[in-house]
Order: structure tokens, then sequence, then C-alpha cells
């Protein structure tokens, strides 16, 4: 399998996690403002060369990151939905994968300029360290 070919089939995994969450819209620009809430921004964090010969490496090791974006404004318990929505994803993404999420970080933050949300940065675990190891 290329890199490229694990790029897709890891994307891929993911993508059908949150798609499997009913998340109506589902981005892969970090920059991108979404217009329908609940929404997923995909993207790749780091890449790490491993199987070194002499010359180069023969394989990567690719990490992404996963921001699940709810609506917090006039919702009573936008906290209680957004744990919900992680919590579909991880079940789904743990089935799909076979790998659990180590890091997850909330915060708030405001899109378009007005629109409160919450956010959950999910750190996807990296191929061959940690729990899925």
């Amino acid at each position: 399998m290329t890199n490229l070919e694990r790029f897709l089939v890891q994307r891929d995994k993911i993508v059908q996690a949150l798609q499997s969450c009913s998340i109506p819209t589902i981005l892969f620009n970090k920059d991108s403002i979404p217009k329908n809430l609940p929404c997923a921004i995909v993207i790749l964090d780091t890449e790490d060369g491993i199987k070194a010969t002499s010359r180069q490496f023969t394989s990567t090791d690719i990490a992404w990151t996963v921001f699940l974006i709810v609506n917090a404004q006039n919702v009573e318990d936008p906290d209680l939905a957004l744990y919900n929505l992680k919590e579909l994803f991880r079940a789904s993404y743990l089935t799909l994968a076979n790998r659990d999420i180590p890091h997850i970080e909330y915060y708030s933050s405001r899109i378009d300029g007005t629109r409160t949300v919450r956010i959950a940065k999910l750190d996807l675990l990296k191929s061959g360290s940690g729990a899925a190891s």
C-alpha cells in the first residue's frame, strides 16, 4: 500500500465514522466556516517517517485531528450535545479503525463572528503508538 493509499484509507474511516453519527457537514479545510451545525472538520495533523533505510523512509505514520462543532447559542446544554456527539463518533471510530481517542480538548468559540459554538478537538492516535498498538 502506498502512502497516498494509506492516507485515503485512514481518512475514509474517519469520514465513515462521522457519517454514521449523522453529521450533515464534513469539511477538510480548517479555515472553512461551517454553515450547518453540528459539523466536523478533519485535518491532517502530522506525518512521521518510519521504517528507515540508509537513504529514505519506506513508510509514514499519519496523525489526524477532528474538530466536532455544535451550536451553543440559545441552547440549554451544549456540553451534553457535544459529549453525546463525541461518544457516537468514538464508538464508530473504535469499530472501524480499531483505535480509541487518546486526547480530547473542549472549548468555546465563535464562528461568523457571532454564533457561539462548543468545539471538541480530537487528536486521533497515530498508527503504531499508544492504545492502538
